[in-house]
């Protein structure tokens, strides 16, 4: 049962992975956009400043979800 356990949780972690890669770069056409100042002005500066900082977090968020994933298997492997 332990094994179907550790399975499961190594599915778990690589779905997890596979969808932070999908994930990683969804902001990047908009970014590229900001930055050939599709948008500028005020309005546009304060676009810009929000799109980068909505991409930092989604990365920091998928980075941090595929960490803990990869830590609680990692653990469960230690544990007998």
């Amino acid at each position: 049962m332990a094994d179907l356990d550790h399975e499961a949780m190594r599915a778990v972690a690589q779905r997890i992975q596979r969808l932070s890669d999908e994930h990683w770069w969804v902001l990047d056409p908009s970014c590229r956009l900001m930055a050939s100042d599709a948008w500028v002005g005020p309005a546009g500066a304060c676009f810009d400043a929000q799109v980068r900082a909505d991409q930092r977090e989604l990365r920091g968020v998928l980075a941090q979800a595929v960490h803990s994933a990869n830590q609680r298997l990692s653990a469960a492997q230690d544990t007998p």
